[in-house]
Parts: structure tokens; C-alpha cells; sequence
């Protein structure tokens, strides 16, 4: 095996690749892998007449930062490139903003392109996913071999990013690899070209047909590039690291934990029926019942949402955005100080993007909602420097005044029809450009202005989680479809745990006939299927027959394996697939404390009655000890014969078991 740190897993061999392609395409301003029509002729990188400018800075232990700047003085047209090298992992990035600093319009500037390069090597396979869609056919891999003249284009529907297709790729070359990542929270595009010496890729906005006015800036999206030796698994686990030390919210300067949630409402649409009182209380049950969550969850509909058309509250309604003075007239702030004598933090549901006819933002703020004829969905353009500004001091008011720690936004609805159809001709891609910047910027002030708040980045479930809304942000919910459906929500685990690490699941079983789908008895299947680094127990706390013993028993179990999820190297170690007639099972591992766990679900439909995986990562010299935290047992077995010999799982249908170990 090829020499790894003990602290990232990086290789020498990754390093060398990583600096080879950086020396060739962004180590000079004319070879950065940026193009453009410019005026009818294209630009690539930044031309020599264009006085190109080098900076150095070293940003901290790890990353170092260098920026080209260029300007066309004809048009006064300038190009910044910033590019981010790590030195602990084989990645770089770039993002690139062209600015009109003269004054008057600029020609044409269109096919914008973030990464026009080549990657060398033989044999290429492309690994894609089609993202989320509220289907369980979402999360799929795919793999397409990208030979001479083989060319494969994928781009999101509707303007969300992760929509029916997903912006993160692999291409593997014959023992070694590419990891792409397309930070843009719109509408992306990208094109991989197979060539006889590799792959030809482009990838960035998918429309760009414009003129910057005096002062007006656009950008790119940011490139994300990682560069592996050896195969998949190992770059999904490079990956994994890399997410983590870089990229994953550390509010107040910590890591995020394992997290689990409390919430409760009475029997109504979402959180339309949430009051002051009923929230207490059902703290307090929850308290009572000694189960102690970490955060406690209002999900949509504690805003003003009354619909005189349907006589009921209805939470699609957004647009007014302050607590509903019926049901909170103290506002959230006595919720939210009754979860912190509880030692939770308060998360509330926001949709700002979306304004609905007759709410305050529609009376009030016409000027700032792009519409579409014949649809009732306005997008709050925050492409509007004074509509971004004042929805920014807004929610700053109502985090500070209310207690919120966990910011949630969600984006309801596809955006592009709004964007393009309110555009003219010379201007196409400047709105969704506009909206992106100002989108961006206002995370960025909610997490400058709140310190230790943090970001919850929901989209119809998980279909706007790029990796620039990433580095702000975590998943939570990565889907609207098939909470409970665990063939399918197990097979979506995957490409959860390969690539966006950090989300939440819950603990649901729909394959139980007769009960209803949120509101089953506990059982412990559930909770082995929806292990996550954050777990929902869906229970109705205001019942007293539930298992509530088995519950924190199982909860227990989960935030011992949690940590491990979010440290550890993920391993599956049974084919990715959708059907409860088989075994799903997989391994985490901290190959640096030998510490880990392997873990095995028996599907309702499984005939197959025993189970044997090889666990990955067992030192051959090293003894094991293995323990089943459900069942009490301990199992002392040599590295070696579990290399050789494997572990073997046996148990009934419709069961799970996981089984910790340690080396000593």
C-alpha cells in the first residue's frame, strides 16, 4: 500500500498530481482554465495585453491563495481569478468575477465558462448522480466509460442545482482520479469530452448572454477539483476527510456532532397548529420521558399563513415573515428559552425566496418579486442590493429577538422561468448570476452577524446543495421522498455518505401494515435504518405506549455510532441496491485508532439468512474486540481471520445489528 498521513490519508503520489496540473493551468494568468466570448472572440485565461497582476497570500497553516487580475482597457472589462490551494489534500479552487470598471455598457460577454482544461489519463470512467427529484429513482449512479469522441453534458432542471441532476463527479483513470465539484446554487452545466489522452471538461453557468453596465460585477461558479491515486473507494474517503476538516459548519469554532432532534404539533398541516403553549409542553414531555434532545425543530407554518380561500392556515403562504401574533404573542423567544433550560437549541423554517400573493412582502415590496404569468409563486429578487439589505437586517432581527440558533431555508419552487423570462436579450444570465451573488452574500451576513448560528440548506427536499451553499450550510433533509421506504433511503445513503457527509434521518418504517406513517411504535429496525449524524425519533410524545425504554436505549446506540459516521472512513460492504429482498451493510472506521463499527440490516423480504462481509481496514497484526451494544455480546478476534474469513451476520427478517470494535 502506498504511504498515507496518518491524519488526512493523503498520498505523496496525490500531492504530485495535484501540483502537476495546478503548474500547468493556474500557475499562469494566460493558462487558467477560464474562457468567454468576449465582443465575438474568445478569451481564454487572461491575455497578455491585458497586463495580468499575480498576488500571493497565505491564508492559514494549510491554504494558500493566489490571485490573477486583468483588464481589457478598450472596454475597461476586468477579470479576478482566485484560486485556493490546499496543502494538506490534493485540492485546489477557483472562482473567477468580471467587473465593467468603465463607463459604458461592455460588449457581449457569453459562454462563460469556470473550467475549460483537459485531465490526463487512460481508460476513463465517469461516475454521475442524478440528484434529488422527490422520486425513488433519485440518487442514482451511474457510469459511463468516456472514450475518444465520447462526450456526456448534464445540467440541473430548473434552476435548482442538485434538481434531476447532481454537481459532484468522479473520473477514474487507470489507478488514479479526478473529483470535480461545481459550486453554483443556479443553473450549472457541464460537459465531459473523452479524448485519446483523456478528458476534456467545461463546466460553469449554463447561459450566459450579457453586458455589465458601469460597476456591475458577475461571477463564476467555484471549481472545486481533487486529485486521488487508487480507486474509488479510497477517493470517496479522501473526500469524506477533506469535507470535513474544510468544508463542514464549525459554529463557535466547534465541529458539528451528532444531533438529535426534538419537536412536536398538534394535528394540522406542518407547523400551522404550533402554538407558545403546545410547544412548551411538549418539552416538557419530552423531558419527562428523559429523552433530551439536542435541538427542538418548528418546521413550516408559525408565520401568518391564514388562507381566506381554504378557511384554514395553509404553510405555503410565505411572505410575511414574523411569528403568527395568534398562536406566539410573546413571539418565539419563551420557546426558545424553554429548549435552552433544556439544553437545545432552537431550529426554525424559513422560505424567503418564495412570496405568495397578498402576503406583506407582496403588498409592501412588489418592485423586488419577479413574476411568470399563470404562476402564483413570486421569487424575492435577491439580486436587488436593497431587497437583499433589508431581508438581511429583517432575519437578523428575528434570530437575535427570538432565540434561533439553527437557521433552515428552504427553496419550494424552480426559479429559472423567473430569471430568464425577465431578462432582455442583451441581459441573459444576469438575473440568476445577480440572485446567486446575492443569495450568497446573505448567508454570509447571517453567519458574520450571528455568532454560533448555523445553516440548514433545504430545497424540496435535498435539490440545492452544491458545494458553495455547502460551505455554508449542511443537508438536513436530503429528500422529500420515502422517509420511511428504507430499501430506497438506504440505497440514497450512499451518495449521502460518499459525498455530503453530514444530514439527517429519521426513524420511520413504512413497511408496517396498518399503522400510520408518523405514528408507529418504537422499534429498534427503525433506528438501524435511520442512523444518521442527525436523528429525528418520530413518536407522538403526547402517547404513553410507546417503548420509551427501547427508544433511548436505541438512541443511545446511535449517537456512539454517529460519531464514528462523522470521523470514520465509510466502506459499504454489499452492493448498492432498491429491494427489500436482501442485506444492506456497511462499515465505518478511524483507521488512525483502529475504532470502528460494521453494521448489517436484514430487509422484510430477505431470504437469505446469514450474511458474511469483509470488513475493510483490519489490521492483520492486530486482535479485535467486537461488541453488540443490543444484545450484550463481545466477540475477541485476530485482524487476520477477519481479513481472511470475514464476519458473519445472522438474524431474523425485518432486523438490524451493529457490532463496535476496537483494536487492543
Amino acid at each position: 500500500m502506498a504511504t498515507e498521513c496518518s491524519q488526512c490519508g493523503t498520498r505523496p503520489q496525490d500531492m504530485t498530481r495535484s501540483r502537476e496540473w495546478i503548474s500547468r493551468f493556474l500557475s499562469q494568468p494566460a493558462n487558467l482554465p477560464l474562457s468567454f466570448v468576449f465582443d465575438g472572440r474568445r478569451v481564454a485565461g487572461l491575455p497578455a495585453a491585458w497586463t495580468p497582476r499575480t498576488s500571493r497570500r497565505r491564508i492559514d497553516a494549510n491554504i494558500i491563495e493566489t490571485t490573477y487580475d486583468g483588464r481589457d482597457d478598450k472596454s475597461g472589462l476586468a477579470v479576478r481569478v482566485e484560486c485556493t490551494e490546499y496543502l494538506d489534500y490534493p485540492v485546489v479552487e477557483w472562482v473567477a468575477w468580471l467587473t465593467n470598471t468603465g463607463s459604458q455598457p461592455t460588449p457581449i460577454i457569453s459562454d462563460l465558462v469556470a473550467l475549460d482544461a483537459p485531465f490526463a489519463g487512460s481508460s476513463a470512467v465517469l461516475e454521475h448522480c442524478n440528484g434529488d427529484f422527490y422520486n425513488e429513482k433519485g440518487y442514482s449512479v451511474g457510469q459511463t466509460p468516456l472514450g475518444d469522441g465520447v462526450s456526456q453534458t448534464f445540467t440541473p432542471s430548473g434552476g435548482r442545482p442538485c434538481d434531476q441532476a447532481f454537481p459532484y463527479y468522479r473520473m477514474a483513470f487507470k489507478d488514479c482520479g479526478v473529483s470535480i465539484a461545481i459550486g453554483w446554487p443556479a443553473q450549472w452545466s457541464a460537459t465531459f469530452i473523452g479524448q485519446a489522452d483523456g478528458v476534456h471538461v467545461r463546466a460553469g453557468q449554463e447561459k450566459t448572454h450579457l453586458r455589465l453596465t458601469p460597476g456591475e460585477t458577475i461571477r463564476t461558479p467555484r471549481m472545486t477539483v481533487m486529485f486521488w491515486t487508487g480507486d474509488g473507494p479510497r477517493a470517496a474517503n479522501l473526500w469524506r476527510r477533506w469535507y470535513r476538516d474544510h468544508i463542514l459548519p464549525r459554529p463557535n469554532g466547534q465541529p458539528l456532532g451528532p444531533l438529535q432532534v426534538g419537536h412536536g404539533t398538534d394535528d394540522a398541516e406542518e407547523f400551522t397548529a404550533a402554538t407558545e403553549e403546545n410547544q412548551i409542553r411538549y418539552m416538557e414531555r419530552w423531558a419527562e420521558r428523559g429523552i433530551t434532545p439536542d435541538v427542538w425543530w418548528i418546521d413550516a407554518g408559525w408565520y401568518p399563513c391564514y388562507s381566506s380561500k381554504d378557511q384554514m392556515r395553509k404553510w405555503p403562504l410565505t411572505g410575511t415573515w414574523e411569528p403568527d401574533p395568534e398562536r406566539f404573542p410573546r413571539g418565539l423567544k419563551p420557546v426558545s428559552d424553554c429548549a435552552a433550560r433544556h439544553g437545545a437549541d432552537l431550529l426554525i423554517w424559513f422560505e424567503p425566496e418564495r412570496v405568495r400573493p397578498e402576503t406583506r412582502l407582496d403588498r409592501e415590496h412588489p418592485e423586488w418579486l419577479l413574476r411568470v404569468e399563470g404562476k402564483e409563486d413570486r421569487l424575492l429578487n435577491l439580486g436587488n442590493a436593497a431587497c437583499r439589505q433589508w431581508l438581511t437586517d429583517h432575519v437578523c432581527g428575528l434570530i437575535r429577538d427570538n432565540g434561533i440558533k439553527i437557521y433552515r431555508q428552504d427553496h419550494n419552487f424552480a426559479p429559472l422561468a423567473h430569471w430568464r423570462t425577465n431578462e432582455a436579450a442583451d441581459r441573459q444570465g444576469m438575473n440568476e448570476n445577480l440572485h446567486v451573488q446575492g443569495y450568497l452574500r446573505y448567508w454570509d451576513d447571517l453567519l458574520e452577524r450571528n455568532p454560533g448560528l448555523w445553516i440548514d440548506s433545504c430545497a424540496s427536499g435535498g435539490r440545492r446543495n452544491d458545494l458553495e451553499t455547502m460551505r455554508r450550510s449542511v443537508p438536513l433533509h436530503y429528500t422529500d421522498w420515502g422517509y420511511g421506504d428504507h430499501p430506497v433511503k438506504l440505497s440514497f445513503h450512499h451518495v449521502l455518505f460518499e459525498w455530503l457527509p453530514y444530514f439527517k434521518e429519521v426513524s420511520l418504517s413504512w413497511d408496517l401494515a396498518g399503522q400510520a406513517r408518523y405514528d408507529q411504535r418504537v422499534d429498534s429496525y427503525s433506528y438501524h435504518c435511520g442512523l444518521g449524524p442527525m436523528i429525528i425519533p418520530c413518536v407522538d410524545i403526547r402517547r404513553d405506549d410507546y417503548d420509551y425504554d427501547l427508544m433511548k436505549k436505541m438512541l443511545g446506540i446511535w449517537r456512539r455510532a454517529a460519531e464514528l459516521m462523522i470521523d470514520g472512513d465509510y466502506h459499504p460492504l454489499t452492493p448498492i441496491h432498491r429491494t427489500a429482498e436482501k442485506w444492506v451493510a456497511r462499515q465505518f472506521d478511524c483507521p488512525e485508532t483502529g475504532v470502528g463499527f460494521i453494521q448489517a440490516i436484514r430487509l422484510p423480504a430477505c431470504a437469505q439468512e446469514t450474511l458474511v462481509v469483509r470488513p475493510k481496514a483490519m489490521r492483520p497484526g492486530e486482535v479485535y474486540v467486537f461488541e453488540n451494544p443490543e444484545t450484550g455480546e463481545t466477540k475477541e478476534l485476530p485482524g487476520l481471520a477477519v481479513e481472511q474469513d470475514g464476519f458473519t451476520f445472522a438474524q431474523p427478517k425485518r432486523e438490524g445489528a451493529i457490532w463496535f470494535y476496537r483494536a487492543v
